[in-house]
């Protein structure tokens, strides 16, 4: 097993090593490749390398394997893997549950690196933020009687109480801090540690508006309370109560008219790896809590239907119904569904379209 305490710096190290005096014989990487800077090292001998300066002697290559545990270990650190020969060609990651399960293992959740790096690099893209932000804002149904969604509120408050008949599960009087606040262009952001992903986190989420704006994937945070399924019962009634508190702060958009809500989720990968003075991970970062809040934005759906003359208008009529239903249930926020009017036969490559057979009929 690969040692825990080895680090970026240490296999950055290890590079250095093998830029000054070469790779040993025998050490040559024939499947997999670290790719640094526009070069290639071989992952195992890496490993063993970077062993040497996190714990004072090289790792032997039999103490460990390659494959998922090396690729996941680098990955998790922000290194590249690439296949080789074919140096272009990127290695595809493994799957986000074993890439979660190696971090379980290798990283703790709660590390303090993990939000300082996220507040340096939110301070680098936006400029001022403001941690552990309190917003002084209620905590009841009642105080957001204002608001478009002030039902909708209140039915996510009840569903709570009765979900294990704590009906008294608020104690504060104000909203408790968010994680992060970047007052330009105005969102916060909050580090979700495995806690919050519930059984009553999953069942507020169902019943959040279909406008409500996210700045996070809520299908994927719903999957993952169910494959988490945390519990806290310390107090009893621990989950319901943090369940709505992350209610209210999805709802900053309607309630202070703040930005989407931005999310990330702490096992998503080792976020202390990032290097805040890499303009490389600068960028991945930027572009990865871009493509976050990018999923609050609108949809475009390509339906293709095949009738081959055997249905009637109202049999056609009838299945787009189907068709909208089914779409609307899979999609969040607003949309456009096209249905194209032809197709492009590969086979005589050519295109062709409906619009004749419309006048003629």
């Amino acid at each position: 097993m690969i040692p825990k305490n080895i680090r970026r710096e240490h296999v950055v190290e290890a590079i250095r090593e093998i830029e000054r005096i070469g790779i040993r014989k025998g050490r040559i990487s024939k499947k997999f490749l670290l790719e640094h800077d526009g070069k290639h090292y071989p992952l195992k001998y890496i490993i063993s390398l970077a062993n040497k300066y996190a714990n004072g002697k090289e790792l032997d290559p039999s103490e460990f394997s390659g494959g998922d545990e090396t690729n996941n270990f680098l990955w998790a650190l922000g290194f590249n893997i690439v296949e080789a020969p074919f140096l272009k060609k990127p290695v595809p990651k493994s799957s986000k549950k074993n890439r979660e399960r190696f971090l379980e293992t290798h990283h703790d959740e709660r590390c303090p690196k993990c939000k300082e790096t996220i507040r340096k690099l939110l301070q680098k893209i936006y400029g001022k933020v403001e941690p552990n932000y309190k917003l002084e804002i209620g905590v009841h149904p009642e105080d957001f009687r204002s608001i478009p969604h002030y039902g909708k509120l209140r039915e996510i408050y009840e569903t709570l109480q009765n979900h294990r008949d704590f009906k008294g599960f608020v104690k504060a009087k104000t909203l408790p801090g968010c994680d992060f606040f970047v007052p330009s262009p105005g969102f916060i952001l909050e580090f979700d540690e495995s806690q919050h992903f519930t059984l009553p986190r999953k069942i507020v989420l169902k019943h959040y508006p279909d406008k409500l704006e996210l700045g996070f994937d809520k299908k994927r945070w719903k999957a993952l309370c169910e494959r988490i399924n945390s519990k806290d019962n310390n107090p009893p009634f621990r989950d319901e109560q943090r369940a709505w508190y992350d209610t209210l702060r999805d709802f900053l958009p309607e309630i202070k008219g703040f930005k989407p809500t931005v999310r990330l989720y702490s096992k998503e990968m080792q976020w202390c790896s990032l290097d805040t003075e890499n303009p490389q991970h600068e960028a991945k970062f930027r572009k990865f809590v871009g493509n976050i809040q990018a999923r609050s934005k609108g949809w475009v759906a390509a339906v293709i239907l095949q009738s081959n003359g055997r249905y009637s208008n109202d049999e056609r009529l009838k299945a787009l119904s189907q068709v909208v239903d089914s779409v609307e249930k899979e999609t969040e926020n607003d949309g456009v569904i096209l249905f194209p009017g032809g197709w492009f036969s590969a086979r005589k490559l050519e295109a062709r379209n409906l619009y004749g057979w419309v006048e003629k009929m």
